[in-house]
């Protein structure tokens, strides 16, 4: 990978140490450090007093070891005489108190004061370091989001009433837009308008407010990356985020500002699937673009439980496969103090390089041999047949409304990657908008809110051969989380061939011992399907929701409802349209067996591929003629992918691969044109 590296704290550590750490780094492969996004008491001790001596010794001291340097703004952690003398910049929770000094991002992001000390900081930095050569990024802050929850304070709700007036025009068009007229919310004032705050008020507010709460991050995002570019016009600009998928905040709108898209992945937190959700994600944000890993643990997050030895290897040649230029620890050493101290870093508490600097030297030394030695610099990216839509509207409308725990959106999006991650399929997470004409198939998970322009994009992608497979509730409601008037899906009845009229939730049937409380009992409802998928019958059932179907002109019903209330109605619908096809499944949760059985009807009507048989959590991963296979599992795997080729790591032979427990393949395949 071109940066190896971790995060670093001489502020903590003091100078003294510098040297000895940074030959320490450079013996472990490490030829990059992150520093400084926690430092602004030690950078300014003082309103306008800045110490700036240890941070320039420092990073002069890194470089003469060969060892860059991620700069980052100090603004996730503003000192004590700011907040004191200041107490407006804190965040005020919505039932009124304000946060004191101590937490991390407890700052009200549109708070100008705060702003006005932010662009101090930022300016003197950037302009003071901008010498240092070594210095080749920059990271706005520190994991932007509602660390501490979002601020409710007046200036918010003024900032709030500002960013709805710009947006609607009048108060009449927002009554209008959010339809108030139900329980009386009709509001007459803009001042009447607060933001949104729990879920039984008006879900067009909760959504609103959620997406003015995003675009305020971003904007204090954006006045540091200015400032940055302004004083360090060569260098890379960007922000750590977080996964799996992180939904405060629309995370293609804000890195499609910056320089490239980065993630904070701890490998332990998700299953491994998961993990490569956060991947695939992250390599779609920018299209063709690798993705940087600015976080990851050398242990294990959870502090009880240590991983196997060899799974940090795995999960770093995990990373460069699915497209990552960055593989970057935290942190160098295990804190003595603070909120940390039990995160585990390369070196202990001691300062002592034991077991984990042993496993990081090992895997760094690897992979930067393999990584020069074969130019994987210039290695394509892997490359995508099929892509799922996430919609940042999709998920804010549910995390509005009364249903998120019900609906649960991004279990979906999850499932849906899971069942492509087991047949080695990889992936574009991509938004509503994004080109679509590279794609054989695109997966449309229970996207609920569908705009006019997406609508259209999505039929013409259709008539040019496209293939589509939506489920769930499918352009039911509109841009502000109303139900529409109308059968949706919006703008897509003819091309799905049916039109969704209605449904209803499938948690309980209504027993003669069942109430609402004090104590609920409840029963989940399964509805039965039948039908054929191809040339293969099908059986199953739905749950959680089912989509109250009729068939429009073209629209053929694979599948029907048996039993219930939808007895006889269409259940999963067909329709070819020019050159390709669309399929609807009028329900959320298929149980696994009907699930797997329309994903693989699905990629078999787009003719997409699976990839090569292998155990769960063993990947396979082709990028250009090199293909990556990564065991994350505690015993040894056989994998055949077929073929000639020869084994740049580990070993493969008569066209299989023998993996250990952890174990990596990478094979150079003799004939390109191999398809896995």
């Amino acid at each position: 990978m071109k940066y190896l590296g971790c995060a670093y704290y001489p502020e903590y550590w003091g100078i003294e140490r510098v040297e000895t750490d940074a030959r320490l780094m450079k013996e472990a492969g490490i030829n990059a450090v992150r520093i400084g996004e926690f430092a602004w008491t030690r950078m300014e001790p003082a309103n306008g007093c800045y110490d700036l001596d240890w941070l320039h010794e420092s990073i002069e001291i890194l470089g003469k070891y060969g060892i860059n340097v991620l700069m980052c703004t100090p603004t996730a952690t503003p000192p004590a005489w700011l907040t004191s003398a200041y107490p407006e910049t804190c965040i005020v929770r919505a039932d009124g108190s304000r946060l004191q000094h101590g937490h991390r991002r407890h700052y009200c992001s549109t708070s100008e004061t705060y702003r006005k000390f932010s662009r101090k900081i930022t300016d003197v930095l950037s302009r003071e370091l901008s010498k240092h050569e070594n210095i080749v990024a920059w990271q706005l802050d520190n994991e932007f989001g509602p660390e501490t929850g979002w601020c409710y304070c007046e200036n918010c709700q003024s900032f709030f009433q500002s960013w709805l007036k710009k947006k609607y025009g009048s108060i009449e068009e927002l009554n209008r837009r959010w339809g108030t007229g139900f329980w009386s919310v009709d509001y007459s004032d803009w001042n009447q308008v607060r933001l949104g705050c729990i879920r039984d008020e008006y879900s067009s507010r909760n959504l609103d407010s959620r997406r003015f709460w995003s675009d305020m991050m971003i904007d204090f995002a954006m006045e540091q990356a200015e400032i940055i570019r302004r004083n360090c016009p060569c260098r890379i600009v960007t922000t750590n985020g977080m996964g799996p998928i992180y939904t405060p905040i629309d995370y293609y709108k804000l890195f499609s500002t910056l320089d490239v898209a980065c993630d904070d992945l701890y490998y332990d937190i998700p299953t491994q699937d998961g993990n490569v959700l956060v991947m695939n994600f992250f390599r779609s944000i920018k299209p063709k673009q690798r993705y940087w890993i600015t976080e990851t643990g050398a242990g294990a997050l959870d502090s009880n439980r240590p991983p196997h030895p060899d799974q940090f290897r795995a999960w770093a040649w995990s990373n460069l496969a699915h497209g990552g230029e960055t593989h970057f620890v935290f942190r160098w050493r295990s804190c003595l103090s603070g909120q940390e101290q039990e995160l585990e870093g390369i070196l202990e508490h001691s300062g002592e390089p034991r077991h984990r600097y042993n496993a990081v030297k090992r895997c760094f030394t690897e992979l930067r041999s393999v990584y020069d030695r074969f130019n994987f610099a210039d290695l394509p990216l892997p490359e995508a047949q099929a892509a799922i839509v996430l919609d940042y509207q999709t998920i804010w409308g549910y995390e509005s409304s009364r249903m998120p725990a019900l609906v649960n959106h991004l279990d979906i999006i999850y499932r849906l990657h899971k069942a492509l991650y087991n047949r080695n399929i990889i992936a574009d997470i991509i938004p509503p908008g994004r080109d679509l004409s590279g794609y054989k198939l695109i997966f449309l998970p229970n996207t609920v809110i569908i705009a006019k322009e997406f609508a259209k994009q999505i039929a013409e992608y259709v008539r040019n051969g496209g293939v589509v497979l939506a489920l769930g509730q499918l352009g039911m409601r509109d841009a502000n989380d109303n139900y529409l008037p109308y059968p949706g899906p919006d703008g897509l009845q003819e091309l799905f061939g049916c039109k969704i009229c209605g449904g209803m939730y499938l948690l309980s049937h209504v027993g003669p011992d069942e109430a609402l409380g004090p104590v609920r009992k409840e029963t989940k409802v399964k509805m039965r399907f039948s039908g054929k998928l191809g040339n293969t019958s099908v059986n199953g059932t739905a749950s959680m929701w089912a989509a109250d179907l009729s068939l429009t002109a073209g629209g053929k019903a694979l599948m029907t409802f048996k039993g219930d209330t939808y007895d006889g109605q269409p259940a999963v619908v067909g329709k070819t349209t020019g050159k390709g096809k669309t399929i609807y499944a009028g329900t959320l949760y298929p149980d696994d067996r009907l699930y797997n059985r329309l994903v693989d009807y699905g990629l078999k009507e787009a003719d997409v591929a699976r990839g090569p048989a292998a155990p769960e959590y063993v990947e396979v991963v082709r990028r250009s003629d090199i293909v990556f296979i990564v065991n994350h599992r505690n015993e040894q795997v056989r994998v055949r992918i077929g073929g000639t080729g020869k084994a740049i790591l580990g070993s493969f032979s008569k066209g299989t691969a023998k993996l250990p427990a952890y174990g990596v393949c990478v094979i150079k395949r003799s004939l390109s044109r191999d398809r896995i």
